[in-house]
């Protein structure tokens, strides 16, 4: 758990998280279930690489 005072959207732990589209190699906001711009679907395959990516780089105490 983040040692948040308030919720930022600027802070790493509350921005955004992002995905590339595999399809049409674009990021898009992980939480989509298409992406906006080619419509297709976003793998969970994808999502779930993105987000071990993002936890390789906040490992706790960094």
């Amino acid at each position: 758990m983040p040692d948040c005072y308030i919720c930022l959207p600027t802070c790493d732990n509350c921005r955004p998280k992002m995905v590339t589209c595999p399809a049409c190699g674009k990021p898009t906001l992980i939480d989509l279930e298409r992406c906006p711009l080619c419509r297709e679907p976003i793998p969970d395959e994808a999502r779930a690489a993105a987000w071990d990516a993002w936890r390789a780089t906040h490992a706790p105490g960094e």
